[in-house]
């Protein structure tokens, strides 16, 4: 086959094999080519044996088998950042709600794809980034149309059992190509015509999934924090499918579920403590019940340190469940959490925290994010409403409404001064960057933005500007409550626009609600922080509507995009043009046709104008406590490389 082959070696993941960890013995002292060092030189004092100590207790006492049949014969090797750690200890960790939990989770200690991004991250998100972690190898063709995956031998799910090739056939064949279960198959998963996948197993280990026609992009989706559902406990989840087990109507009757497809979703759904993991931690609390998430070490985790000593170090993971981004501000000022990184990393808070670093007994460090706007303002150009319908379609109406926004003021006010007025557009730092698509329209010009509404034929009565149905124009914009800035920032832009004759109202909202609201197109606009600053390739939604969910500035023109056709509305020619490139640049795996088709689409995407922007981000922040360790100084923090889960979280440990 042509194409590349990503080994181990490519990897920052050397292995150890059991000769090895039976050589070391339990707690034995290590050969010099083995032996851990700090910088000085001098052997890590990491005391202990070479699993944690109740994991021990639980062997002696005959309820868990020996590390060396719980780990597979070649376990992968994790470098610590700083040095090796001791077992034990916490982490507390917050969210505001359970959505947002839920996606913390995705982005800390739940990334053990099949195939994963590593550091170092230069922001690329190429094929080429793609490195095997589950499997063994990967191997592709040019076209993006065959990709062979050999998992590692040996791996256990949290229950013991084997984790094989039947798990990826029984994830692709029977839940996301399953009509029931996934109506809409994920573009993920389909050709650039939106013909399915077919997936063969070759032996035990390995797998061979064949697109119709080109998917290159596919193998970077499954390193995303979504790219879990390319494998599945097929072992314990088949008892739930309707396919394998003829009585199901009883278990779903006995569960009360409207359905068997709602059933089989709840028996599936990551974070259930039922459902076996091949996570480092596994949950031992149900989802969103109580004030709490728990995750306590997975026993079979198929990762050691390079001492051969079985990760992670740390114990438990606790995710706090708090009423708002407030009270988890409060919680890591009163030094509650060991590492945080969401919500409260605001410009606006950081003054804050970095008072209270030494009463917190915690530091700074930064996370670098892909974010291309603070705050992304989305008409709805596929509204409920024709008339605003109308309204939205019409660029001269997004230009006025760009022109009567004060960023600065915003960015001052809101932001601490921190950013700069941005459109969306990639960031400086990206090969995509165009100073003309990010900067248009940002200057602050009323009187400017009330001729371009003249002469687009809004004309003023009285204090308010009319539609074309004779009435004043005023809409809601839906913003997330789990972003408190956004409306703040739509305070300052509710002063302007209503001195431009426009009436908004905000509509502030918990981030479920705000994304039940916006998937079903019952939102008029909406505010949310886009993504596609340093790639736009792997996240387009916030520039070409590939997304229901994200594409909130036509929502059902994202529905179409990503049913190919079936469902929603089908765009203008314009944007069917430019998902047609989309759909091209899928369909190669050359990094140079790939950025000359998304260049030709920004192109396009600038002139049309769909969102506004107000800001650029800066470079954003987490906090970790002192006696926290191996975290890294510098984390990217986006979709693509999901923050904190690929920098191996299991090597963390407490002092």
């Amino acid at each position: 086959m042509n194409g590349r082959d990503a080994h181990d070696d490519q990897t920052d993941s050397p292995t150890l094999d059991r000769r090895d960890l039976l050589k070391l013995g339990a707690g034995g002292v290590l050969t010099a080519a083995l032996a851990g060092t700090l910088a000085d030189g001098s052997v890590a004092a990491t005391g202990g044996g070479k699993e944690a100590p109740q994991l021990a207790a639980l062997v002696r006492q005959g309820k868990l088998p020996p590390l060396a049949k719980r780990l597979p014969a070649k376990p992968v090797v994790v470098q610590t950042v700083e040095r090796l750690g001791r077992y034990g200890g916490t982490w507390d960790t917050a969210g505001a709600g359970a959505e947002d939990v839920g996606s913390w989770i995705l982005l800390t200690i739940f990334y053990e794809n099949v195939v994963a991004f590593r550091p170092p991250w230069k922001g690329n998100g190429s094929i080429k980034d793609a490195v095997p972690n589950l499997a063994e190898s990967i191997t592709y063709n040019r076209a993006g149309t065959e990709y062979k995956i050999r998992l590692r031998r040996g791996i256990k799910w949290s229950d013991g059992a084997p984790l094989t090739a039947a798990d990826i056939v029984f994830a692709v064949k029977e839940i996301i190509l399953n009509k029931t279960l996934s109506p809409s198959t994920s573009t993920r998963f389909t050709g650039r015509g939106g013909e399915p996948v077919s997936i063969q197993q070759l032996d035990n280990y390995t797998v061979k999934l064949t697109f119709p026609s080109p998917n290159a992009l596919f193998l970077q989706g499954m390193c995303s924090a979504g790219g879990y559902v390319l494998c599945a406990p097929a072992h314990y989840l088949k008892q739930f499918h309707q396919d394998f087990n003829p009585n199901v109507a009883d278990l779903v009757k006995e569960a009360n579920q409207p359905n068997w497809r709602a059933f089989f979703n709840s028996k599936n759904f990551p974070f259930d403590p039922n459902r076996p993991t091949v996570a480092a931690w596994k949950f031992t609390t149900p989802f969103g019940v109580g004030s709490q998430v728990v995750a306590e070490r997975n026993p079979y985790y198929w990762k050691v340190d390079r001492q051969g000593r079985q990760l992670p170090y740390i114990d438990k993971v606790v995710y706090n469940l708090a009423s708002d981004p407030e009270v988890v501000l409060a919680q890591a000022l009163n030094g509650q959490l060991d590492l945080h990184a969401r919500l409260i990393n605001t410009p606006k808070n950081k003054p804050v925290l970095a008072a209270n670093r030494a009463k917190g007994n915690y530091k700074f460090f930064e996370v670098k994010t892909s974010f291309m706007n603070q705050g992304l303002i989305m008409l709805n150009q596929t509204t409920q409403d024709p008339v605003l319908r109308q309204i939205f379609r019409n660029k001269e109406f997004r230009k006025a409404l760009s022109h009567a926004i004060n960023r600065r003021e915003i960015i001052n006010s809101v932001y601490a001064g921190q950013g700069e007025p941005w459109q969306a557009a990639p960031a400086r730092t990206s090969p995509w960057f165009n100073l003309n698509m990010a900067k248009q329209f940002t200057e602050f010009n009323m009187l400017g933005a009330n001729q371009i509404l003249d002469r687009a034929g809004f004309p003023r009565r009285g204090s308010s500007r009319v539609g074309p149905d004779g009435k004043a124009i005023g809409f809601s914009i839906l913003a997330a409550t789990t972003s408190p800035d956004h409306a703040q920032a739509l305070e300052f832009i509710k002063r302007t626009w209503n001195d431009l004759g426009i009436d908004i109202q905000v509509q502030n909202v918990a981030e479920n609600l705000f994304f039940t609201r916006v998937t079903s197109n019952a939102h008029d606009a909406a505010i949310f922080g886009a993504s596609g600053g340093d790639n736009p390739i792997l996240y387009p939604a916030s520039y070409i509507p590939t997304a229901a969910r994200a594409s909130n500035y036509a929502t059902l023109w994202g529905l179409w995009s990503e049913s190919s056709g079936r469902l929603g509305e089908a765009p203008p020619q314009v944007v069917r043009d430019w998902l047609t490139l989309y759909a091209g640049l899928k369909g190669t795996t050359q990094e140079k046709t790939q950025f000359n088709l998304m260049a030709r689409i920004l192109r396009g995407v600038a002139k049309e104008f769909h969102s506004i922007g107000i800001a650029l981000p800066p470079p954003s922040y987490g906090i970790v406590k002192n006696n926290f360790h191996n975290v890294p100084k510098s984390i990217p923090g986006n979709l693509a490389f999901p923050g904190i889960g690929p920098v191996h979280p299991e090597q963390f440990f407490i002092q």
